[in-house]
């Protein structure tokens, strides 16, 4: 499975298993003629129907833009890439103290339930700065890649005590809603490990894929009686909050399913 902890981020307009692409002729009029209201420049349009819904996709000024709205012509989602001059000063106030100058390498806005987000992108040394802020200017979120020397060296001596010298692949300092989480990946002993600790140093979760040699004996033999057959594809354990699961990928033909167990080997979950 080799989950990769990610703090991530918006997904935005995920595309429904329903979702297929139409003619803008077959687009009802409330709908068609609600777009072209709002957006009557817009050139390059696609549309998407998904269910009841239609997802479009189109430039305004070169700048790419994705909309949703319902079948009676409401609008409730709405992406559009931004060039550096339109994002408000109001935002940038609030992302100057946290970078030492400005080398925008993207930015969009993100409007749903008649909220606005402003998400910026920065690279800087080779290293990506990402803010989220709403319309007046809070920050809800800001992520950034760190160089290994950046990690604070509290993370490194915790991780190196308890697990083993980690050759990490990359590491991230995230502020969300108050909070400070580092998040370290890498692998220690063959193994990878993926590591969140708070700012005082202590480790929040822990996920670490492990081989089939390392799993407890309790949960092979739950296995075998309950899951007779299936092949052990991937595994990883778990620690947080004081508790250690295990999640399995198992497989048997065509049939997959993951298993939570406890470390008694007491299944907890079945997806």
């Amino acid at each position: 499975m080799k989950q990769i902890i990610v703090i991530i981020v918006f997904v935005l307009f995920a595309k429904s298993t329903f979702s297929q692409n139409i003619d803008q002729s077959k687009v009802p009029a409330v709908v068609l003629n609600a777009f072209q209201l709002i957006y009557p420049n817009a050139n390059d349009v696609h549309w998407e129907k998904e269910d009841q819904n239609y997802q479009i996709k189109y430039k305004v000024n070169s700048k790419p833009h994705i909309l949703k709205m319902d079948y009676k012509g409401y609008v409730f989602q709405h992406l559009q890439d931004l060039y550096a001059s339109e994002i408000p000063p109001v935002v940038l106030n609030t992302i100057q103290p946290r970078i030492t100058y400005f080398d925008i390498e993207d930015a969009d806005k993100y409007e749903k339930d008649n909220r606005i987000t402003y998400e910026i992108k920065f690279k800087i040394d080779g290293k990506h700065h990402y803010f989220w802020v709403n319309e007046k200017g809070k920050l809800l979120k800001y992520r950034k890649e760190l160089k290994d020397s950046e990690v604070p060296l509290s993370i490194m001596n915790s991780i190196k005590s308890k697990y083993g010298n980690i050759d990490i692949d990359y590491s991230k300092y995230v502020e969300e809603r108050g909070e400070i989480i580092y998040i370290v990946r890498g692998e220690i002993n063959d193994n990878d490990h993926n590591f969140r600790f708070d700012d005082k140093g202590n480790i929040v979760k822990l996920v670490v894929n492990i081989k089939n040699s390392e799993i407890p004996d309790s949960i092979i033999k739950t296995l075998t009686t309950s899951y007779k057959d299936y092949e052990i594809r991937d595994t990883d354990l778990i620690e947080e909050k004081g508790k250690t699961i295990y999640i399995l990928r198992i497989k048997k033909s065509k049939d997959q399913v993951y298993v939570t167990f406890n470390a008694n080997g007491k299944i907890l979950e079945v997806k």
